[in-house]
């Protein structure tokens, strides 16, 4: 700032004591106004860029069931009730190139079955119950001999109230969004 402008703020400053911390406020924007510019800008730029890296991703072609396989492992075969169940959900490239496919919420996409057929647990699941679930798939790159992997956690509790499910088998599925691969797997909850 100039040196007019400080002794103006000064002389405003003595003479209306109310205007000074509005002019305070004032200094402060014309100081940070250049990097507000800046971050608006590059906000402007940001989704052209990604934009771009997204499509160099898209020349690989999707995994496909002769080059991946999907697959769905509990961590044991029998659960104790109100133990934790967790699920490693894989996907290897088995291939000899790259092939893509994409997660997020809804990808893995997974249900999971009591011996009645009932949901009991699923991809997009709060509160003991279905969701509604954010819609964003990241679209990746699977080298080959790679893996990816991903580990579900389930409490064993479902319903409104949420509440422990009975012992018995439960069936296990999963898919990945767009492509044509599925896991199937089961354990059972014992009884106490």
């Amino acid at each position: 700032m100039g040196i007019v402008a400080q002794v103006g703020t000064q002389v405003l400053a003595l003479a209306c004591p109310w205007a000074a911390s509005a002019v305070r406020r004032l200094e402060v924007f014309v100081r940070l106004f250049p990097r507000l510019l800046v971050l608006v800008l590059v906000a402007s730029v940001a989704p052209v860029c990604s934009v771009s890296v997204l499509a160099s991703t898209a020349a690989v072609a999707s995994c496909t069931p002769g080059g991946a396989t999907l697959t769905a492992t509990p961590s044991q075969a029998n659960y104790a009730p109100g133990n934790l169940v967790r699920v490693t959900i894989s996907l290897h490239n088995r291939a000899r190139v790259a092939c893509s496919y994409v997660t997020g919420p809804t990808s893995p996409n997974f249900v999971l079955k009591n011996s009645s057929g009932t949901t009991v647990w699923g991809s997009c699941w709060f509160g003991g119950g279905p969701a509604p679930c954010a819609f964003y798939l990241v679209q990746r790159v699977l080298a080959p001999g790679a893996t990816y992997r991903d580990r579900l956690t389930w409490d064993q509790r479902t319903g409104h109230p949420d509440l422990a499910v009975p012992f018995g088998l439960y069936r296990f599925n999963v898919t990945m969004s767009g492509l044509a691969v599925h896991a199937a797997t089961a354990f059972r909850v014992e009884a106490s």
